[in-house]
């Protein structure tokens, strides 16, 4: 059974979106399920919603984020209405 979670991520503009999105992918059983991203200025701001079959996968997933020094924010969103 798989879970879906979703981050909000900010992250600058020389960034890659392809970067961001290998991460997730490179945990095994994690699948991306929905990207909304948008410039605002020098940033880009948005959702990624991402299926992972444990909790510990989303907790390892939201950890190699966060160790990436181009990403500014991340946060987890329990509210699935924002996307």
């Amino acid at each position: 059974m798989s879970n879906t979670f979703f981050l909000r991520i900010i992250y600058r503009n020389a960034v890659s979106l392809h970067k961001i999105t290998s991460i997730v992918e490179s945990v095994k059983g994690a699948k991306i399920k929905h990207l909304k991203f948008i410039s605002k200025g020098r940033s880009f701001v948005g959702v990624i919603a991402f299926e992972a079959s444990q909790l510990i996968d989303f907790e390892h997933i939201l950890h190699l984020i966060r160790r990436n020094r181009d990403i500014t924010e991340v946060q987890e969103i329990t509210d699935a209405s924002f996307c």
